[in-house]
């Protein structure tokens, strides 16, 4: 995670934050990914991170990656495009429901831009997951049609008939 990001989140001032991420290091349990052009940190081991996760209560994890979505945004407003992963995830895990929308399709189209179809997939029927928590009206409906035609697309090449055919159906459901 960005120290400029830790930062915008913790509620403490940058010399506790600094300490408390040096005596973090200290016991070996988070250490510097990055120094340039940003310092991040990141947990040493996977485990610690799934303890210290799953030791939130689920209010608290939805609140602070709310709080991470606003911090990249203002942190990064003249550059989001190079933060749609993150930015995608903390709004879907944040149950920021229109931010995580947008954000995740726009990570979906970024991975077909690549040639990555699968993740696509993941993206774009995560955006669809979302997009089912936004208050029914003919835009929603619009844009839950658009994610279903752009969902077969990313589907299409790894050869996912069954998927891309369901999702088919239920575009048809949604026009008539």
């Amino acid at each position: 995670m960005p120290f400029a990001v830790l930062l915008a989140i913790a509620e403490l001032p940058e010399g506790d934050l600094r300490r408390g991420l040096a005596h973090l290091q200290a016991a070996e349990l988070l250490y510097e990914t990055s120094l340039l052009p940003d310092l991040e940190y990141t947990f040493k081991h996977a485990l610690t991170h799934e303890v210290t996760y799953g030791g939130l209560l689920q209010e608290r994890r939805r609140e602070l990656h709310a709080r991470i979505v606003s911090a990249i945004e203002n942190l990064h407003r003249d550059r989001l495009a190079e933060q749609i992963g993150p930015l995608a995830h903390h709004a879907l895990h944040g149950e920021e429901w229109d931010r995580a929308v947008r954000y995740l399709r726009q990570a979906g189209l970024r991975s077909m831009a690549r040639a990555a179809y699968r993740e696509a997939a993941d993206h774009l029927e995560h955006a669809l997951e979302a997009c089912r928590h936004l208050p029914e009206s003919r835009g929603t409906a619009q844009l839950a049609l658009e994610l279903r035609f752009e969902l077969r697309t990313s589907l299409a090449p790894v050869r996912e008939s069954e998927r891309m055919l369901g999702v088919l159906r239920e575009a048809e459901a949604l026009a008539c």
